[in-house]
């Protein structure tokens, strides 16, 4: 990730987090030292920090295929299971959408072009140095494939060509150890009879995702994969 594309009044407390962090992390052997605390840090320069990059969950699939548990393949066969997915997440310069943007396109099964997710994230810092997620659709959702290779694609992007997904989908963070955890509040983004649960548990050098779409009458799971367990991506870039 280029430093330029970070705005500038960010550099300082970027620093300061990732040194907080690693500090964190080789302190003494108090119950607390590994622990990185959201109050001591901006969260939003952590996530600024460690979300850029690509991602798979190669090690997971071969992992679980050695133990015989199912994957998802492309023709659906071990529906259910964990699928084989690969993120590029990128934090773009877009002013006209926000001041700290991540372009997103994850593909699955291994093929570059079966696109599993594809959005624009604007991240906001929260009151006590959290951070919020806002995520938004591209209503064309071909006309930007491949850009996490080539950013300068995005640049035209305007607010027009996307849909936010409201406010109550947005996603918001704790920490869990040393990793940040992101999520939906529990059962707000619901339309009609169902709601949706998207988590996101961010590390150094990982990134782990797991969601399901559930029915709001009787919390009754309509969809998800592995069980709604995390789906372990490692960076690879």
């Amino acid at each position: 990730m280029a430093y330029s594309s970070i705005p500038f009044r960010r550099l300082a407390a970027l620093a300061a987090a990732v040194c907080i962090s690693a500090c964190s992390s080789n302190s003494g052997n108090s119950s607390n030292s590994s622990e990185i605390k959201q109050t001591s840090i901006d969260s939003l320069a952590v996530a600024m920090k460690w979300w850029d990059g690509d991602y798979n969950n190669d090690r997971q699939i071969e992992s679980l295929l050695a133990a015989g548990k199912p994957v998802w393949r492309a023709d659906d066969s071990g529906e259910g299971g964990h699928i084989e997915v690969t993120s590029h997440y990128r934090f773009i310069s877009l002013p006209a959408i926000g001041p700290d943007v991540i372009y997103v396109e994850e593909t699955k099964h291994g093929d570059p072009d079966n696109i599993f997710r594809q959005r624009i994230y604007t991240l906001t810092a929260t009151d006590g140095g959290g951070v919020r997620v806002k995520l938004w659709n591209f209503k064309d959702k071909k006309a930007y494939v491949g850009a996490w290779q080539n950013l300068d694609r995005l640049q035209t992007l305007t607010p027009d060509e996307l849909s936010p997904l409201p406010d109550k989908c947005d996603l918001l963070s704790e920490w869990q150890g040393n990793k940040l955890h992101l999520a939906m509040q529990d059962k707000a983004c619901a339309f009609g009879d169902r709601y949706f649960n998207y988590q996101v548990l961010l590390g150094r050098d990982s990134f782990w995702f797991r969601d399901k779409i559930v029915r709001l009458e009787d919390d009754v799971i309509l969809t998800t994969a592995g069980d709604f367990t995390y789906h372990e991506l490692d960076r690879i870039n």
